[in-house]
């Protein structure tokens, strides 16, 4: 992609002491660079650090070696959404409000937001669901809320921490096409970490493949494959040859 970097990561490290002194390295050496645009994945063994990274990249951890710089265009509080494992609705909240409720927190409730906010809900399949609550909603459909919420501001970078995890196979199938369509709306940044090699293979630019503690970058795969992306290429011998090569990689 030819895109600038809107995110710079070099030599980047993450320790941390216990009570007794004792130091667990998190993160090792993590050198990457985020281009405007992208959708790129992170997968790698439980505990290699895919989560923490996100963390310090969103400033919810501190990291103790190396730099991270960000483009202009992602520099103050409004610039970067995180969507969690769990949606983590307000449950006294109708999907709207929930959707809305960044909004209101940042003083940015106006014409312009709300038309924003009406189009994010149209495009994740919410429109008719706007005065329901969560607990009236399927798991999917609360996951496609959080997505909605963490965009309703308007960030250029969002992270995905694993959002479809607990979530049955058809149904992450279906939310994996729905991120996409929100994705190519909204031309967002996306960092995205998953278990699962098919859905990274399936939704991204690059797949990035992590090591075992301590987390360092074992190598950056570009995924060369044509859109718009439909469930039937996952069918096809290139999306296997991608696959079977992240396989290897993550040994």
């Amino acid at each position: 992609m030819k895109n600038k970097n809107c995110l710079t990561i070099r030599n980047l490290e993450k320790t941390y002491k216990n009570v007794f002194g004792k130091e667990t390295i998190a993160l090792k050496d993590i050198n990457l660079d985020i281009k405007d645009g992208e959708f790129v994945s992170i997968i790698g063994p439980s505990g290699c650090g895919k989560s923490t990274l996100l963390k310090i990249i969103s400033n919810l951890e501190k990291y103790t070696g190396g730099t991270i710089e960000f483009s202009e265009s992602l520099k103050g509080d409004d610039h970067i959404g995180f969507v969690f494992q769990d949606s983590v609705l307000l449950p006294w909240k109708t999907v709207l409000e929930n959707a809305m409720f960044p909004l209101k927190i940042k003083n940015m409730v106006n014409d312009e937001s709300l038309k924003y906010l009406d189009e994010l809900l149209e495009v994740a399949g919410l429109t008719d669901f706007k005065n329901s609550l969560p607990r009236e909603l399927s798991g999917g459909m609360r996951q496609r809320v959080s997505i909605v919420r963490s965009l309703s501001y308007d960030p250029q970078l969002l992270l995905m921490d694993e959002p479809f995890g607990a979530l049955d196979a058809m149904t992450r199938d279906i939310l994996n096409i729905q991120l996409l369509k929100i994705w190519e709306k909204t031309k967002k940044t996306i960092l995205f970490v998953t278990h699962s090699i098919d859905e990274a293979v399936f939704l991204s630019n690059r797949v990035i493949v992590m090591s075992a503690r301590p987390g360092e970058i074992k190598e950056i795969i570009d995924i060369d494959i044509d859109g718009p992306r439909t469930p039937e290429i996952r069918n096809t011998e290139k999306f296997n040859e991608y696959s079977k090569y992240l396989r290897e990689v993550l040994g």
